[in-house]
């Protein structure tokens, strides 16, 4: 695109240069030593629009001379671009800048290391928009032949999660190699959307307090999340085996999710059974999280509040039924 740009910007020049020259040499009208300068460079092989003088005859030659080079130079690197797998990753990026423009209650994933891949293949999966920040250019380009969303540019700065839409985003999460860069980019994101919901990596313990003085709402260290799986596989095979089905086993065909009792819905103050949501109606409601507080095992009986937050299983297919 570069060379591209020089190569047009010098045959505007010479276009300038001929049809000054005609205008001036031959007193062609501007338009008629447009036309002639155009055809000259292009090497059509039409008439002079009228018989030369010596002078324009020299003037000629050395427009041939300079610009038959210069267009046909910038026809053959034109081409070349359109052919090119340059062009076909220029178009495909400016489509998803389009995307991105127009993304509302998305997450931002800073970084495309172990910790954000994952993320990123979760979110896709359950067809959460996302887009990712990453600055390394060889991560970049395997984003864009993967057809991810991303912003390349260093996630610290304000103006790269500007460019990320963060002001209209739901969430972000802070997945950067550095806690200190973590640190940094939960600082920005929290001064340009107090609002936003920010998970933040920890690889060492003492970064923690620093990240949710940053502004972070929930610190993750995957160190001591994979210590503590490892531990409950020793110490409780079957409760690890019930997690990692429920979880992640696709066959199981049964979600682990939470349901929000909005504040307007028509549940509000109907017990778990009269809502349908009680043991045996395709849901095991497993907790309710109230005003921050858990409540494990909820009986039949207990009334829905606004607010509340169900934690349940049910099987994949009856979800969209318990959410309704």
């Amino acid at each position: 695109m570069r060379r591209l740009r020089v190569s047009l910007l010098m045959l505007g020049l010479v276009i300038i240069y001929g049809t000054l020259g005609y205008y001036i040499i031959e007193q062609m009208t501007l338009l008629d030593s447009l036309y002639q300068t155009i055809i000259t460079i292009s090497t059509v092989g039409f008439e002079e629009v009228h018989k030369l003088k010596d002078e324009g005859k020299l003037f000629t030659i050395t427009l041939i001379m300079g610009g038959t080079g210069v267009s046909l130079y910038t026809v053959g690197l034109a081409f070349e671009l359109l052919l090119s797998e340059q062009f076909s990753h220029w178009r495909q990026r400016q489509k998803m800048q389009n995307a991105i423009d127009h993304m509302q209650g998305h997450y931002l994933i800073c970084g495309w290391g172990r910790i954000g891949k994952q993320v990123a293949t979760d979110l896709r999966e359950h067809g959460v928009p996302f887009l990712v920040i990453e600055n390394k250019p060889e991560r970049c380009g395997v984003l864009l032949e993967n057809g991810i969303p991303f912003v390349e540019g260093d996630a610290t700065l304000d103006e790269t999660l500007l460019e990320a839409g963060i002001e209209r985003a739901r969430g972000m999460v802070g997945a950067l190699n550095a806690d200190a860069d973590n640190v940094l980019t939960v600082v920005s994101a929290r001064g340009l959307n107090p609002n936003l919901y920010i998970i933040a990596r920890a690889a060492l313990p003492e970064a923690e307090k620093k990240l949710r003085r940053a502004g972070a709402d929930e610190v993750i260290s995957p160190y001591v999340v994979g210590g503590r799986r490892i531990s409950l596989s020793i110490l409780r095979p079957a409760v690890s085996g019930f997690l990692n089905a429920v979880l992640y086993d696709p066959e199981l065909q049964a979600e682990f999710t939470e349901i929000v009792v909005s504040s307007d819905s028509p549940m509000v103050g109907q017990t778990l059974a009269q809502a349908g949501l009680a043991h045996g109606q395709d849901v095991l409601p497993i907790a309710i999280l109230r005003s921050g507080k858990l409540m494990f095992s909820p009986l039949p009986d207990m009334a829905l509040l606004a607010n509340d937050t169900l934690i349940v299983v049910t099987p994949i297919a009856s979800l969209r039924t318990v959410r309704r």
